[in-house]
């Protein structure tokens, strides 16, 4: 059993950013790449079928599951589709109305700001997931009216465990200000092992914190560099189970940037005042904390001394 979370960033600046260098058919392009079964940008394979990333994840197997969020300012309801909680199992109709619905609305508002917040939507799948992962391995005869199961098949069972992975599909990395609860979230799902696969769309080539996440919890980071290519990347990179993915050679970063990203430039620094309340990282101190509103003084600093000058 595998389950599979997709996290799409649902912000309309920056879907409208994206068509305006690629073209205006770039968002069917990658909502049909994501999840719908029709259209000139599949996959064909045998007998003229087209396929799409997550029915082909729920057609490797009956018992696999498929999570989609979208993570966006205004996004209430992050889970848009669940196939253990929805009777429908094709989830192309339902998710593409709903992130299409989404874009709509966050297109009204008067906000018109670049970036989306990743770290509740990110939460969230993982809570879910490690969730349905228990109900589903949780043994339905354990009672002391149920048939007593033999050795073997509880070492088989045991060995069959359920393996959880994200994949996120990210546009922007302006994430300065969730730094901190980011970077606990990336070692959480490192410790609970799950795995997080990034695809960029953006104009980021490193990825940012988002390719930290990839090399902390043993995913891969791919960037996109047109949408036509989303499809090929999460079909051959991110379909595979991770308990399989040592048998395939793996993509190797030269370097991962490990540096932290200011909340007031959204600028990768070296060195900076970090928060002691939000643990948020400044490049330049401020008295006032611009994330928490946390107000900070210095006392007691170093006066340089005075050089007397030699007669």
């Amino acid at each position: 059993m595998s389950t599979l979370s997709i996290l799409v960033e649902a912000s309309s600046c920056s879907w409208g950013k994206l068509a305006c260098q690629h073209g205006d058919r770039t968002i069917g392009i990658i909502l049909r790449a994501i999840v719908s079964n029709s259209g000139k940008y599949k996959i064909k394979i045998n007998r003229g079928f087209q396929v799409s990333f997550c029915n082909a994840h729920l057609g490797q197997s009956s018992s696999n599951q498929l999570l989609v969020f979208a993570y966006g300012r205004n996004v209430e309801k992050k889970m848009i589709y669940s196939s253990a909680r929805s009777e429908d199992r094709n989830a192309s109709r339902i998710v593409v109305d709903r992130l299409r619905q989404l874009l709509i609305d966050d297109s009204n508002n008067s906000d018109a700001i670049i970036g989306a917040p990743l770290g509740p939507a990110l939460a969230h799948a993982f809570c879910h997931m490690k969730k349905d992962s228990r109900v589903t391995t949780a043994d339905p005869c354990d009672d002391s009216l149920g048939p007593a199961s033999s050795n073997s098949e509880q070492s088989d069972a045991s060995a069959e465990k359920p393996t959880c992975r994200a994949v996120v599909i990210s546009i922007t990395q302006i994430m300065g200000s969730e730094h901190g609860s980011l970077m606990n979230l990336f070692f959480s799902a490192a410790k609970q092992l799950i795995c997080v696969d990034v695809v960029s769309l953006g104009d980021d080539f490193t990825g940012g914190i988002l390719q930290q996440a990839a090399d902390i919890t043993g995913g891969s980071f791919m960037h996109a560099q047109k949408p036509q290519a989303l499809l090929k990347i999460l079909m051959t990179n991110m379909l595979t189970d991770p308990t399989y993915r040592s048998a395939f050679s793996k993509l190797s970063h030269n370097s991962v940037d490990y540096r932290a990203s200011c909340v007031c430039h959204q600028t990768l620094v070296s060195s900076g005042w970090v928060c002691s309340v939000c643990l948020s990282v400044l490049c330049q101190y401020t008295p006032i904390c611009k994330v928490c509103k946390a107000a900070f003084t210095i006392r007691n600093i170093p006066k340089k001394p005075n050089r007397k000058r030699k007669s």
